[in-house]
């Protein structure tokens, strides 16, 4: 059941993402939860449909308002299908085509990661490159604005990167 509600999570972020009734406030985390990160680059947006050529597979709406109040969702699927999670982004970063993102798993088919730091990259470019989502214990994970230096992009087999 979980499976089916995050596929068709992925499936509705686009149309989603776009209405009139989006949400406009990033979601805080509470204190207990670690700290609410609010910042980043101002008016940036990344839209991310795409799958490594291990097989692993990432889609990303999220966009970042005037105010660096940043709302968005990335879900993502292993390279062997066994977990897929959703996460909460709370940060962008970019520069040029280049974008930094963090947040919160929310919800996972492996309920262990369900509140751990997710941080991840992408670039828009020839070509696009992306990498696996990073998770680290509440709170201990690297924001956007930090640079993620344990891992390395790689080239998309498919799909497409946008960074605005």
């Amino acid at each position: 059941m979980r499976t089916t509600a995050l596929v068709l999570l992925a499936a509705l972020a686009v149309p989603v993402a776009s209405c009139d009734r989006a949400p406009t406030a990033a979601r805080s985390r509470t204190p207990d939860a670690g700290t609410i990160r609010k910042a980043g680059t101002a008016s940036a947006s990344v839209v991310a449909a795409i799958r490594l050529s291990s097989g692993y597979t990432l889609g990303v709406v999220a966009s970042n308002s005037s105010g660096s109040v940043t709302t968005g969702t990335a879900v993502a699927y292993s390279a062997t299908g066994d977990v897929v999670l959703s996460v909460d982004i709370n940060c962008i970063w970019k520069s040029g085509g280049h974008a930094r993102l963090s947040g919160v798993v929310n919800e996972s088919s492996d309920t262990s990661i369900e509140g751990e730091d997710a941080y991840f990259e992408v670039q828009d470019g020839t070509p696009d490159l992306a990498n696996t989502i990073n998770l680290a214990a509440s709170g201990q994970g690297a924001t956007c604005t930090q640079g993620f230096p344990d891992y390395d992009l790689a080239t998309i087999a498919s799909g497409t990167v946008i960074v605005n």
